[in-house]
């Protein structure tokens, strides 16, 4: 019986704040020839330039499967210790987190808004989602959201309905009822 060896690097960079308590973007890369996404969720796990979580396992599984080749995570909190607090947040972590988002945006081919159903009871949290908006609006023609196959969208990737398998839909910063249900003929092919 004949054998195949097949090799892969990942390039992986990761940018924290001096002590640590704040990642403003990790960026994976494994096809540099591929499209390369943004992906703007909550609050930046403990993953790093080798430990990996589970949502960026999800995240990094399903971008590969939709033909990307790189992916810059980064989060409406830049809060390692999961803190979703805006009020008396630290400016110049609000400031830095902001830059980080709008220079991956700029270079991003994609840019995937999954930071799911968390603002949709919280004013402040909302805030901060409007700020993010309000900064990524420039490319509203690259934003997507994930969808699940009964049309919902605006899903986060640990959600166990997507985990598996993303498809991805035009995201508009005013949504329609219309615009907010994915279909088949909308989904993002790849």
């Amino acid at each position: 019986m004949m054998t195949v060896t097949e090799k892969s690097v990942v390039k992986t960079e990761a940018i924290f704040s001096a002590d640590k308590q704040y990642r403003y973007l990790l960026r994976k890369e494994w096809d540099k020839n591929k499209k390369k996404v943004m992906v703007i969720m909550i609050n930046p796990s403990t993953a790093a330039e080798v430990f990996i979580d589970h949502t960026t396992m999800y995240v990094i599984n399903n971008l590969f499967k939709l033909d990307f080749g790189a992916v810059d995570i980064v989060n409406l909190f830049p809060n390692v210790n999961g803190s979703r607090k805006t009020k008396g947040s630290v400016p110049e972590v609000d400031k830095e987190n902001e830059k980080q988002i709008a220079a991956s945006a700029e270079k991003a081919d994609s840019i995937i808004i999954a930071w799911g159903s968390v603002g949709e009871n919280n004013k402040n949290i909302q805030e901060k989602q409007e700020n993010i908006l309000n900064l990524v609006s420039p490319y509203e023609d690259k934003l997507l959201s994930i969808c699940d196959d009964r049309g919902n969208s605006g899903i986060h990737p640990l959600s166990p309905k997507i985990r598996y398998d993303w498809n991805l839909i035009k995201f508009r910063i005013k949504p329609t009822v219309e615009g907010r249900k994915c279909h088949a003929s909308s989904q993002i092919e790849r």
